[in-house]
């Protein structure tokens, strides 16, 4: 059984960070594996750190890193990718809108695969609590005009924030460009065009939290994916 980094962004999560780190230990313990978690706290302005520091008492798997000012998931992510020891690494996010238990769906695998994706698209997948009907709307429109046609991507959902990668896309990782809500593209993209296999997998989703892109990240949104095609070519 491999070993696990699992990467916690954080931003303005004090009353969530507790239960992930918890709810993280708890399933990963449960496997019997190795595993290490990595909470970023990403410049939040509440107590995120504070009660992440609350939530590492006792559990030496654990540590804290943090960022002056907030910077963007995709930042997060590769700040805990510059840390991670294991061979697998590992991002969910702090709301646990998808469960860590879901690595039960990626285990079987991890043998043959290099990247494992969450989709809520999946036809294993159970909803249990789903966004309000205008998010699944952008979302499916998002996907369809500016992953599929636009980007040429195959697959049907890259934003659930369930994610894991071997050792050996640390590189890749690390060298991405993107910090705010495309990063998961540029992601499977680089990866895609690189040669790794890349596979999605079933996952159990819980609305969580509110969106925090808004109208006016379109913009951002848009030259984010015009560099990752261009890089593509």
């Amino acid at each position: 059984m491999p070993s696990f980094s699992v990467i916690i962004p954080a931003y303005q999560e004090e009353k969530a960070i507790q239960r992930a780190i918890a709810e993280t230990a708890r399933v990963f313990q449960g496997l019997g594996v190795d595993f290490e978690i990595i909470v970023v706290d990403d410049g939040s302005r509440d107590r995120t750190s504070e009660m992440a520091l609350r939530g590492v008492d006792g559990l030496k798997s654990v540590r804290l890193l943090r960022h002056p000012d907030n910077q963007g998931k995709g930042s997060a992510i590769r700040t805990g990718v510059a840390s991670a020891e294991k061979d697998w690494i590992v991002f969910l996010d702090a709301d646990l809108a998808t469960h860590p238990s879901d690595i039960r769906h990626a285990l079987p695998h991890v043998s043959e695969t290099d990247l494992l994706i969450g989709s809520r698209s999946h036809p294993d997948s159970a909803i249990e609590l789903q966004q309000p009907a205008y998010r699944v709307f952008s979302g499916q429109l998002f996907n369809l005009l500016g992953v599929r046609m636009y980007l040429g991507l195959p697959y049907k959902d890259t934003q659930c924030g369930f994610k894991l990668f071997r050792r050996e896309l640390v590189p890749l990782v690390r060298g991405l460009q993107t910090d705010g809500w495309v990063f998961d593209v540029e992601l499977i993209a680089r990866a895609r065009q690189a040669g790794f296999r890349i596979r999605e997998i079933p996952v159990t989703w819980r609305h969580g939290r509110e969106t925090r892109v808004k109208l006016s990240d379109a913009g951002r949104i848009l030259r984010d994916l015009a560099y990752i095609k261009k890089q593509r070519r």
